[in-house]
């Protein structure tokens, strides 16, 4: 059964030899044939393998190269979150619970140097209670300084759109632009064509939300056009944590809250 069809691959709900079910993703002919694609695409299987955090998808098997090139990945039942969105908003509660798995996945692929340079929903996977990043064929390493980047015009920060390398501050946006879309229902950035989403990120403001103030300004700092005003995913999921305030005591060991959803 086809899971989905990307530019590079195919991937296919599979069967292991244990019985577990899997998504089988095969690279396209032209990508093998294609030494910089068969290139990218084992490197995605080295790093799916390699990689391991509880809210990454978990990289299972892989062959990097030649005809019986594949990658079996970890099946997430719920497929992606873009999907869970198209049935309508999720409930505040179950959206920060998104953007604190998501965020803690990030911050995981920074300390180990890379950036994943493409967050959006359609990249995040639905588990039973968990949600996991992947697709890490678009990972790049925080040293590279090649001018070439990959990510989508919707979640792209506007230094990008300017030519500016990616950075953590590049990502930070993006988790911005996402973290916007799931609080609020809506993307703050929208246009017709590439020229329209350029003007958007470069020069409009996002536009009011009714959060708590203190998650609304932590919110529009992640979005801020400039990198060096911009807030860090770590500062966010702070105020994700605790939107009325700083606690004056956390109890170690004990389980994260969101009390702004509670009602």
């Amino acid at each position: 059964m086809l899971l989905g069809l990307g530019q590079t691959a195919q991937v296919y709900l599979a069967e292991a030899p244990t019985g577990e079910r899997v998504a089988l993703k095969l690279p396209r002919k032209e990508v093998r044939q294609n030494p910089s694609l068969a290139e990218r695409f084992a490197r995605e299987v080295a790093l799916s393998l390699s990689l391991r955090h509880p809210y990454l998808v978990r990289g299972l098997h892989g062959v990097p190269y030649g005809e019986e090139a594949f990658l079996a990945l970890e099946y997430l039942e719920k497929g992606t979150l873009e999907d869970l969105l198209l049935k309508g908003p999720l409930p505040q509660e179950e959206a920060a619970r998104v953007l604190q798995q998501v965020g803690e996945a990030l911050l995981f692929l920074h300390g180990k140097g890379f950036l994943h340079q493409d967050v959006k929903p359609s990249n995040v996977f639905v588990g039973e209670g968990v949600y996991k990043l992947g697709d890490l064929g678009t990972l790049r390493p925080l040293a590279d300084r090649g001018a070439e980047y990959a990510g989508s015009p919707h979640y792209l920060a506007p230094e990008l759109f300017l030519g500016a390398l990616p950075s953590v501050k590049s990502e930070a946006y993006s988790f911005g632009v996402m973290a916007y879309e799931l609080l609020t229902g809506r993307r703050p950035f929208r246009g017709e064509s590439l020229e329209d989403l350029r003007t958007a990120h470069l020069l409009l403001p996002p536009p009011p939300t009714r959060l708590p103030l203190r998650l609304d300004r932590a919110l529009r700092r992640l979005l801020a056009k400039k990198p060096e005003e911009r807030a860090s995913i770590p500062e966010f999921l702070q105020a994700l944590r605790h939107p009325e305030g700083p606690p004056t005591q956390e109890t170690p060991g004990k389980p994260k809250r969101f009390p702004f959803w509670r009602k």
